[in-house]
């Protein structure tokens, strides 16, 4: 199959899903203010998203972390000679280790605020 193709099948499919959801959800809307609710007054089951102020710090470790996973495995490769698998390998675990690193930066965080 041509990459063209393959690329406007893509996007055609993720356009068609989100104009459908909008649509939905447009048309759900339409029907609460012909019966006469109000769609601000209808209770959500769930609750709702509060953002995490954490959650930045957590990227950004992310980041910084894989990053350094990346230079130490050029290093290995590099300089003592390490097979190409070294790559993975180091990024996994840079990217688990700034995870524990979060996990221990926010747990501290959060026994601080109590």
């Amino acid at each position: 199959m041509e990459p063209v193709i393959v690329l406007l099948i893509i996007f055609g499919s993720v356009g068609a899903i989100l104009w459908k959801y909008l649509d939905n959800r447009h048309t759900e809307k339409m029907t609460m203010i012909e019966k006469g609710v109000k769609p601000g007054d209808f209770k959500v089951p769930f609750p709702t998203w509060r953002p995490n102020p954490l959650s930045n710090l957590k990227w950004g470790l992310l980041a910084v972390f894989v990053g350094l996973g990346i230079m130490t495995a050029n290093y290995m490769h590099d300089v003592l000679d390490w097979d190409d698998s070294i790559f993975p390998a180091m990024i996994f675990v840079f990217g688990g280790l700034s995870l524990i690193v979060f996990y221990v930066i926010a747990t501290i965080r959060a026994k601080r605020e109590d």
